[in-house]
């Protein structure tokens, strides 16, 4: 203490204040605070440079996530400023909108950004696109990504103008644009964004963004493989994280299932060590339900994977990362709709699987019923006795039927393209056109084993027309008389006796 007293006394004021930039560059934070206060003791009498001091403190502060002492030291250095400097309170102002900003306040930040335009700010000419930039980081906030959009090319112009059109500043703005364009999933633009922030300077998170944006544009290319690969070899772990579960999703589009695997381990690996270096404690922004829903999309891809190959119990994998993707989503306490319904139905996939066994059905169906947000319609010729059973699954892409009786239980993908507008005409009331080939349609795959079958119970999702099901003509019978070929089609509803409520 006696020593950094005597270097204190030793130093001349611009030293100080030159020391605590040097420190705060290094993000010696705290440092730079000791080295400001320790000016700000030696020469209170110094009101223009104690206005610096206190404006350089807030700063520190703000990056050490200190919001309130960041907004006291920059209030007392806008107060010093008043008298002595007004043309540098845009400063203040700015370094006001940053902290409204981290504290949710955004109606008060674009307040604040509306008063530093008032300055001129001689001294750095792109202090205004550094507001511009600030403004559009507001505006996503506040979900108005038109604004935010319009803010980030105000900026971009602003650099151009007063630099060069390949200006350093231009990388992050062109990266700010790329991640509103992914947002409103104007997946093209995005692409030429990243692209134009790579062109300037390399960064782990333009590669990132445009190798997704790549995938999302439905471009498993080359390129996008090799932006993914310098993002996971360059980036944070969570870059890292990202960057494998889009590799993986490069692999599954094309048609590389082992590669799909070899990247989800590699992720598992990456989320264990996060595990393992941040202890038992979670943390403010709970990053373990963030992996659990990585977790969530890693079994995803890899049930995929296991579908798509050719082994012995390649259908068996895919529905363990099934069972697993489902327990990790409902972990992460995150809702996702799709991935939920992703997932059920790689599930349900798996289980079309020939060889898939009755416990496997049991096990995959308790899940599907605690997971599917729908409820299904349910009837029966006699809800208190055993009776072969069909049971329809609606997922965003496909539809499947489970068969089940005493001596055979069976899962078939129906033919989407056929029984989809089979459906939407039944649901408009335009039954006719539809009624002797709708039968066959939906019921085609169990009906040589509906044959002798007297009784029947059905289950269909709730938006299905079930009524107007259940009075579909099954595949006509000759019944005798003068004429034998004559025909006398009965109603699913007769020919098994079904009952005409739904049950639970």
């Amino acid at each position: 203490m006696l020593c950094f007293g005597i270097n204190v006394a030793l130093a001349q004021p611009q030293e100080l204040l030159h020391k605590a930039d040097s420190l705060a560059k290094a993000l010696q934070y705290e440092e730079a605070n000791a080295t400001l206060s320790a000016f700000i003791t030696a020469y209170p009498q110094r009101k223009y440079d104690l206005g610096e001091a206190y404006f350089k403190m807030a700063r520190n502060h703000f990056q050490l996530g200190h919001l309130e002492t960041a907004t006291q030291c920059n209030q007392q250095s806008a107060d010093l400023r008043m008298a002595i400097a007004p043309d540098a309170l845009g400063l203040n102002e700015q370094l006001s909108a940053c902290i409204c900003l981290e504290e949710g306040q955004y109606d008060t930040a674009l307040e604040h950004l509306k008063k530093a335009r008032l300055y001129p700010f001689f001294d750095d000419p792109l202090i205004p696109a550094e507001i511009a930039l600030l403004e559009s980081e507001i505006q996503e906030q506040r979900y108005q990504y038109d604004l935010a959009l319009k803010a980030a090319r105000s900026a971009a112009e602003i650099v151009e103008i007063v630099e060069s059109s390949e200006a350093p500043p231009l990388s992050g703005i062109y990266l700010q644009q790329a991640h509103l364009l992914a947002i409103k999933q104007d997946w093209a633009a995005a692409v030429q964004a990243c692209q134009a922030s790579l062109k300037i300077e390399e960064s782990p998170e333009a590669n990132l963004l445009l190798g997704q944006a790549l995938l999302a544009d439905k471009q498993p290319s080359k390129e996008a493989k090799t932006a993914l690969a310098k993002a996971q070899q360059r980036g944070s772990t969570a870059i890292q994280i990202e960057a494998g579960l889009a590799l993986a999703q490069w692999e599954l589009e094309n048609g590389k299932p082992y590669g799909v695997l070899a990247q989800t381990d590699r992720i598992s690996a990456l989320i264990n060590n996060q595990q393992g270096s941040r202890g038992k404690k979670a943390g403010a922004n709970q990053p373990h339900s963030n992996q659990y829903y990585t977790q969530a999309q890693m079994k995803y891809l890899s049930a995929q994977a296991y579908l798509m190959e050719t082994s012995a119990d390649s259908h068996a994998q895919a529905r363990s990362a099934v069972y697993q993707g489902l327990d990790a989503l409902q972990r992460s306490e995150k809702e996702d709709t799709l991935l939920q319904a992703q997932l059920l139905e790689q599930g349900l996939m798996a289980l079309t699987h020939p060889e898939t066994g009755i416990q496997a059905f049991d096990k995959y169906l308790d899940f599907y019923l605690i997971f599917y947000p729908g409820r299904l319609q349910r009837f029966s010729s006699d809800p208190k006795a055993e009776a072969p059973g069909i049971q329809f699954f609606e997922t965003r892409s496909a539809v499947f039927g489970l068969y089940d009786d005493a001596d055979s239980t069976f899962m078939t993908r129906l033919a989407d393209e056929v029984v989809r507008p089979t459906l939407s005409q039944l649901n408009s009331g335009k039954a006719e056109a539809v009624n002797y080939t709708a039968f066959q349609q939906l019921f085609g795959p169990f009906e040589a084993l509906l044959a002798h079958k007297e009784s029947l119970y059905l289950g269909f999702p709730e938006e299905w027309p079930a009524q107007q099901i259940l009075q579909l003509p099954t595949t006509p019978e000759p019944e005798g008389g003068i004429w034998p070929f004559r025909h006398r089609p009965k109603p699913i509803r007769k020919k098994f006796k079904i009952n005409d409520t739904v049950f639970d």
